[in-house]
């Protein structure tokens, strides 16, 4: 009779050793039916032979978490390193019961509880069947004259979770539909799957008829797609930051003091938002003679601060600075004519590729033999046109961008919006400064657009 102990530990199971003639849980599906069971627990003997322990309990009710439980018979082979082994144990619910279990060549064969007062001689009689030494294990009586391994209920639940193999674990017995229920649930699939096939091809087929109206209700005209793309790709081109914004910069740069409390700009970095400026102590300088002067420096250290200014609210000056060296003189006929153009807020338009050629690319080729480091790479179109449609009038004319870059002298700093504003189709990405005791330097690089 199976019982389920109040450590989970199961007992009164039924132990048949497994034939391996079927798939295993097959062969135990049949002993388990044979034998009325419903739950069913694996044990090992380390040498290949397995051994299923057989329990009649009731079903779990559906939703309810049942806590793990362990048959007892197969947790004892691992716990018990000795061959043949009888387990002897006082029952916890019944003062006048024994546990009664054995292990023949590590297998679990006995699984009893029976009256203490009947286990000396079924004890002697189960010995005389076996060839060998028995090891007694548990809380034996002294009538058995006692135990060779002290092992209770309590030891066995302590060490079962972490040295116990999952097999151990009662598991439920799937039982396999009958025959003819079998039969009917095929049939059934069966009508499913020709019902399903039937909708899913009549649905296919009115899904194919409506995809084919929409698509030739929602056909685009590729020329108006490629206008859309082309719009979408000039949206996402920095357009403001033309010669409007080169100006702004110019003179933001230019306003800037040579000196604040003793602290002089070491570099200043610009991109399309905003200007980054390293300021260097000189002797005499301090903090407070700084911060008196500009307040939104960050200091980094004894010897430098940085701070960052938007040069886009920079208004323009309406007079010209005058020039403060020799190399501002020598710039001065090299930008003639750029400073007086009012660009007031003139935004990169495309030009034709040859007109931006002979107006931009010939004053680059100049700034160049000023001794200028200058850089102009060919365009590549924004998006592509649409094959096919090139001999359309309504195409519109493609446009591309290439990446320009020029460095030199600081004095011809001014070159920089002087050509965008010549150019019109020029827009600046990053402009950098650097100023040392040795010479002054800048460099600057953008995008040009052309059709």
């Amino acid at each position: 009779m199976t019982r389920i102990l109040s450590n989970q530990l199961v007992v009164g199971a039924q132990w048949e050793t497994l034939l391996g003639l079927q798939k295993e849980l097959t062969e135990i599906r049949g002993l388990a039916r044979s034998r009325d069971a419903s739950h069913f627990a694996v044990a090992d003997d380390g040498a290949g032979t397995r051994t299923v322990g057989l329990f009649a309990m009731d079903a779990v009710v559906k939703g309810d978490r049942a806590p793990e439980r362990y048959a007892l018979g197969a947790v004892l082979g691992t716990l018990v390193d000795a061959p043949n082994v009888a387990f002897l144990h006082p029952d916890p619910d019944n003062a006048s019961a024994t546990l009664f279990i054995t292990l023949r060549d590590r297998r679990p064969e006995l699984d009893l509880v029976m009256p203490a007062a009947d286990v000396a001689a079924r004890l002697e009689q189960w010995a005389a069947e076996i060839e060998g030494k028995i090891t007694i294990a548990g809380v034996a009586p002294l009538s058995c004259g006692g135990a060779d391994v002290a092992l209770t209920l309590d030891d066995i639940a302590k060490q079962m979770h972490a040295d116990v193999p999952h097999e151990a674990r009662l598991q439920v017995v799937r039982k396999p539909l009958p025959a003819r229920q079998l039969k009917i649930v095929a049939l059934c699939f069966a009508a499913l799957c020709l019902v399903g096939g039937a909708g899913w091809w009549g649905w296919s087929w009115y899904d194919d008829m409506q995809q084919a109206k929409l698509a030739a209700a929602n056909r685009v005209d590729p020329i108006d797609a490629y206008k859309q793309a082309l719009a979408r790709a000039i949206a996402a081109e920095p357009f403001s930051a033309g010669a409007s914004y080169a100006r702004r910069l110019q003179h933001a740069i230019q306003a800037l003091p040579a000196s604040a409390g003793g602290w002089r700009p070491a570099a200043i970095t610009c991109n399309v938002n905003v200007c980054e400026i390293q300021w260097r102590r000189r002797e005499g300088g301090t903090f407070d003679l700084l911060l008196s002067q500009r307040p939104n420096a960050q200091i980094v250290d004894l010897d430098n601060a940085t701070e960052t200014m938007t040069p886009a609210d920079t208004l323009v000056p309406v007079s010209k600075p005058a020039p403060t060296a020799s190399a501002a003189n020598a710039a001065k006929g090299l930008a003639d004519g750029e400073e007086d153009i009012d660009d007031g807020d003139a935004r990169v338009t495309p030009v034709p590729r040859t007109q931006f050629l002979r107006t931009a690319g010939a004053r680059l080729q100049s700034l160049g033999d000023y001794g200028m480091d200058i850089s102009l790479s060919m365009p590549q179109p924004l998006v592509n046109a649409p094959a096919g449609v090139a001999t359309r009038s309504d195409v519109p004319p493609p446009i591309a961008k290439g990446e320009w870059k020029m460095a030199g002298h600081l004095a011809f700093v001014d070159s920089v919006a002087g050509l965008m504003m010549r150019a019109g189709n020029m827009s600046l990405r990053e402009l950098t400064i650097v100023i040392d005791d040795t010479k002054p330097v800048f460099s600057a690089q953008g995008t040009y657009y052309v059709h």
